[in-house]
């Protein structure tokens, strides 16, 4: 930025979470030749981002142009730790009936069976002969043969899913930014207390791909993990992290 540069009233900014400062600046552009130059370079460190302009009158008095930057200031480089954002988000998903850890047991139960080979499990209308089951729905009684079967036209189950976030940034991006995507965990890396201290059974976590984006000259860096459906993450098919 030239020290020529006339700054108009009204800039704004803030530094948001993760200490990414921004700043929203309105220069004046005498002519349309300098829409491009005015405001140009580092601003208290911080890198342009974006800029738009708007005549004022027909063009003849000038130009409004408006320049945004976003990064560190030029005295602060904090340490990524001191920039991180952790959350845990919870959902339901619908999972194959099929997959559920209890099969064998839902399919003695309730009647299931093929229509043909390779298709979906269906179940029979009314409860099988010999069949004694809670009644599931009501919570009353015992379900006998030929009572209307609650898993009739029942093809998926719902799954509670779970996902850690951790968001921060940084001036460069790590090189090891990609090594752990797939693989497992009992207990997040670095995570706060307070998310790994959570009971969530027999089950664990993998590293999903990070999501990377530019801030000025900063990035910001989002890392994820999903926990597994009921049971862990089958460790023949996914890699355990080295590090637990």
């Amino acid at each position: 930025m030239s020290t020529n540069d006339i700054i108009l009233e009204g800039a704004s900014g803030g530094r948001d979470d993760n200490r990414v400062c921004s700043f929203t600046v309105p220069y004046l552009a005498k002519n349309i030749g300098e829409l491009l130059t005015v405001g140009r370079g580092p601003y208290h460190g911080l890198m342009e981002t974006s800029r738009s302009w708007q005549a004022i009158d027909d063009g003849s008095g000038g130009y409004i142009v408006t320049v945004q930057y976003k990064g560190y200031t030029s005295d602060e480089t904090p340490d990524p730790g001191e920039t991180e954002q952790w959350s845990l988000d919870f959902d339901f998903a619908e999972e194959p009936i099929e997959s559920h850890p209890k099969i064998a047991d839902i399919k003695a139960k309730y009647g299931a069976y093929y229509e043909e080979s390779g298709g979906p499990l269906r179940f029979s209308e009314t409860m099988p002969k010999g069949a004694k089951s809670s009644s599931g729905l009501s919570g009353k009684g015992k379900l006998k043969a030929g009572d209307h079967n609650p898993m009739h036209g029942v093809s998926t189950y719902a799954v509670m899913t779970a996902r850690v976030t951790r968001v921060w940034s940084s001036r460069n991006i790590p090189a090891n930014a990609v090594n752990d995507i797939g693989k497992v965990y009992q207990n997040i890396p670095d995570a706060p207390n307070g998310i790994n201290k959570i009971d969530f059974g027999d089950r664990n976590w993998m590293a999903m791909p990070p999501k990377i984006a530019q801030n000025g000259d900063v990035w910001r860096i989002q890392n994820e993990w999903m926990l597994s459906a009921v049971g862990v993450w089958v460790e023949e098919v996914y890699e355990k992290a080295s590090k637990q």
